[in-house]
């Protein structure tokens, strides 16, 4: 294996682990599709998302861009993750298209999955992310990965939150899904297409990931100091008995505080894993469109949907009608289950 093939494998392993990041030139205008003002916009039947009545343009305009979110109870503590489904509907009001970002985690609840398996069967199309070759469907119950590092790294986490994984869960059979991202051998031919080898990546992360590193010292060093009744004791945590649910409630808090998940990855990442990858999934779309789809899910990692909203209003004239969200994580409470018995699971999968 090439080192620059290794490289786009560990860049795709980045992209699984994190977030599943998992306008290209010569895209059609709306017109160009045969929308002299912009695509079509969906009739009064097509209205309503699971049940939810239609938003009203002002409130929308005032909803956060952020498609993952954190539940609180009057508290103030967090009690769910959740992820949007945003609706785009023609911002000329012409039309009957209908197309939905729908944002993931790959880890989640497996009630979770079970409502994006449901909500899926009302699109003529979900176009979905994976980095393989073109037309890659992924068999029901997930794939066996034997020995890979990543999937055991799932399994534990897995095992520790009482999550299960995205590709066991959700139904990549059906007819309506199709495989909408890049290969490997197409990542490397767009870097080889920038002039980009593994030296010249290697340095360009190396230099974002120093950029950040300073930008986040600067930020503690301009932080409150944090008191000593404050700080975490890993250990602890993991032989309390609501040590995973703390972690977990931890970790969601990480996720919804990034605005952009992207913008954490730094340039050359962001154009690889984010860039890259949203380009070849509109350039499907595009085609989608052009058949004559009409009710059209893009399925991807949360990371990925400020750059594919921002492509929709501005190549395909298209406008946000509202949001929807689901809960991938419920936090209210912890499994009660011993501590000690939870870390004797987690050694077993490792020993699997």
């Amino acid at each position: 294996m090439s080192t620059s093939r290794r490289l786009v494998c560990l860049l795709c392993a980045i992209c699984t682990a994190c977030w599943g990041f998992g306008v290209v030139p010569g895209v059609a205008s709306a017109g160009e599709l045969g929308w002299q003002d912009g695509p079509p916009q969906p009739g009064q039947a097509n209205g309503q998302l699971n049940g939810q009545d239609v938003a009203k343009d002002a409130a929308v305009a005032e909803e956060s861009s952020a498609y993952v979110r954190v539940e609180r109870n009057e508290a103030g503590e967090p009690i769910a993750l959740q992820t949007a489904t945003g609706r785009f509907v023609s911002a000329s009001g012409e039309g009957d298209v209908v197309v939905d970002l729908v944002s993931v985690v790959h880890i989640a609840d497996e009630a979770y999955y079970r409502v994006l398996n449901k909500q899926f069967e009302q699109y003529d199309v979900v176009l979905y992310e994976l980095v393989a070759p073109k037309g890659t469907r992924i068999p029901k119950g997930g794939r066996d990965a034997g020995d890979n590092p990543l999937a055991m790294l799932h399994e534990i986490t897995s095992s520790m939150f009482g999550l299960v994984s995205q590709t066991d869960h959700i139904d990549y059979t059906k007819e309506n899904l199709l495989h909408a991202d890049m290969s490997p051998e197409d990542m490397m031919a767009a870097m080889e297409k920038r002039g980009d080898d593994a030296i010249t990546l290697s340095l360009s992360i190396a230099a974002d990931l120093l950029r950040q590193a300073n930008l986040q010292a600067q930020q503690a060093a301009n932080a409150p100091p944090i008191a000593a009744d404050e700080e975490l004791d890993p250990f602890a945590l993991l032989l309390s008995g609501e040590g995973p649910l703390q972690f977990k409630r931890m970790m969601a808090e990480q996720l919804a505080a990034m605005d952009d998940p992207a913008a954490g990855l730094g340039q050359t990442l962001n154009t690889i894993l984010i860039d890259d990858r949203n380009a070849a999934a509109m350039q499907v779309f595009q085609q989608e469109l052009a058949a004559g789809k009409k009710r059209i899910a893009i399925f991807y990692g949360a990371g990925h949907m400020a750059d594919f909203e921002e492509r929709l209003v501005r190549d395909f004239g298209l406008r946000r009608e509202k949001m929807t969200w689901d809960t991938a994580w419920d936090m209210s409470e912890g499994s009660g289950e011993d501590p000690l018995l939870q870390l004797l699971k987690m050694l077993d999968e490792i020993d699997r």
